[in-house]
């Protein structure tokens, strides 16, 4: 019989230095994607949740039809619109464009689940303590901070506020090919939480004759909210970013963030 204890068995095994070296490599590596694939889930909730804000919205719209009628039944000032200050020469909204808003989100919140809202007709309250909004250049596009807004606050913080209505006679709501009558802005986060970005957290909505639709469609009525022109990552201009909202609707993602060669008749992805 065969006598083994001549011989020792050793078995390999990492040194402390190796595992040290080990760990750091995967903790460096992990510093470099984390960033991105954070970036990346982020962006896939924030289209999930304006999908469902969208269908919020337009379910809302279209009860609110079938209880009250087309929209020029639900009481809207006709004498709404701008007007031109005569003192400064600018271009103002009429006192009707607040009653508008008013008129407009009364009807539609008996349709959603709504926490708070309140009106910039109102005397005492509705006042806005939101961030100062940027333009999806990274452009500040002014703080409405201090001053009163209408705004309506959705259970899981999405927040609707702003924009203007135009129901007069001679505005574009009684054209029957484009019937725009108005925007607005959707916040996904709230007005009080980062980054308050059109194209990233906010994005834009019109209103028409027969029914609420996402900027920057293929078929947009207004051509300065065109894509990619009004949803330029690299653009600085008063209507950046308001062009984001169908592409991220009808295209499910955000690569306007990451390239700059898309279209709706061309690429829809970056790769």
């Amino acid at each position: 019989m065969r006598n083994f204890r001549g011989f020792t068995s050793y078995r390999s095994a990492f040194t402390l230095a190796e595992v040290l070296i080990t760990i750091g490599i995967i903790g460096v590596v992990a510093a470099m994607t984390m960033p991105t694939l954070m970036a990346k889930y982020q962006e896939k909730v924030t289209v999930t949740k304006l999908k469902k804000v969208y269908s919020i919205l337009s379910q809302a719209y279209l009860r609110a039809q079938e209880d009250y009628g087309t929209i020029d039944n639900w009481g809207f000032p006709e004498d709404s619109g701008s007007t031109t200050d005569p003192d400064t020469g600018e271009t103002v909204s009429k006192d009707e464009n607040a009653k508008n808003t008013q008129i407009l989100w009364e009807t539609l919140s008996k349709y959603m689940n709504v926490s708070y809202k309140c009106y910039q007709t109102d005397d005492t309250k509705c006042i806005n303590n939101a961030l100062p909004t940027h333009g999806l250049g990274g452009n500040t596009m002014g703080s409405s901070k201090g001053a009163k807004q209408s705004i309506i606050k959705l259970s899981d913080g999405t927040t609707f506020s702003g924009g203007w209505i135009d129901f007069s006679h001679s505005g574009t709501c009684n054209d029957k090919k484009s019937g725009y009558c108005g925007n607005f802005i959707v916040d996904l986060n709230g007005l009080e939480n980062a980054p308050n970005t059109i194209g990233k957290d906010m994005f834009a909505f019109k209103l028409t004759r027969v029914g609420i639709y996402p900027h920057g469609g293929p078929d947009e009525v207004r051509n300065i909210h065109k894509f990619p022109r009004a949803c330029d990552r690299n653009s600085t201009g008063s209507n950046s970013g308001f062009a984001c909202a169908a592409w991220v609707i009808y295209n499910e993602n955000m690569d306007y963030l990451h390239c700059d060669d898309l279209s709706w008749g061309g690429k829809h992805k970056c790769k």
